[in-house]
């Protein structure tokens, strides 16, 4: 991928930060994103509305979490996004957040599934759900190390969601994806629950899904 300036980052964070904001994904005090840049990392600053953020807010730390640029505190949540890079070096975009439905699934400590429907069996398979570690402490990160390398999106039981990705617009689209998603699945039970798909027709979205996740793969090389 092509290499963003200092400025192009800011404006990036900035921007999906505030459809966070405005769409619902977070409210005034929850929430937080950040981008990587080599040992660099730029992160949403703690306490302040995503809708509101401004360039000179952006907090940058190094990879220990010692802060080197930014006269405010990083997000409260900074190991939880230092503990994905680490994890995943080919991950650019953390953000995190508490989505109404998708963090409904997370408080009951379920994770998100379907039988019935295309779209989400072909992007996500399924969302799976890390252990709960309490916020803004290393436990927060201790259930990473078994979901992180295979999934891009997941939940955090009790907590929220996670979305990583090499690029921060993807990781927040796979976010709003999800939430849609779990929006869908909680009326579908409220409906009476979902109607599988025949199996034979479950292993064709698959197939399909295999094709579609090495296309994307390919498109951040």
């Amino acid at each position: 991928m092509m290499k963003l300036s200092d400025n192009e980052i800011r404006t990036n964070i900035l921007e999906v930060a505030k459809l966070m904001y405005d769409k619902g994904m977070a409210n005034a005090l929850e929430g937080n994103v950040s981008c990587r840049d080599n040992d660099r990392i730029y992160i949403t600053p703690s306490g302040i509305c995503k809708g509101r953020l401004k360039s000179e807010m952006i907090i940058v730390v190094d990879m220990s979490g010692k802060q080197i640029e930014g006269n405010y505190a990083p997000s409260s949540e900074l190991k939880m996004h230092l503990e994905c890079y680490r994890l995943r070096q080919d991950v650019r975009a953390v953000i995190h957040a508490h989505p109404p439905y998708t963090t409904a699934y997370a408080i009951a400590n379920k994770p998100i599934t379907t039988k019935a429907y295309p779209e989400m069996i072909v992007v996500f398979d399924k969302v799976p759900i890390a252990e709960y570690g309490t916020p803004s402490t290393d436990e927060i990160h201790a259930g990473f190390s078994g979901i992180i390398n295979n999934y891009d999106v997941f939940l955090l039981a009790n907590h929220g969601i996670i979305s990583v990705s090499p690029d921060v617009f993807d990781a927040y689209f796979r976010l709003e994806a999800v939430e849609s998603t779990a929006k869908v699945l909680t009326i579908v039970n409220q409906l009476g629950g979902e109607q599988p798909l025949p199996p034979v027709k479950i292993e064709q979205l698959y197939e399909i899904s295999k094709k579609y996740k090495l296309e994307r793969k390919a498109r951040f090389k």
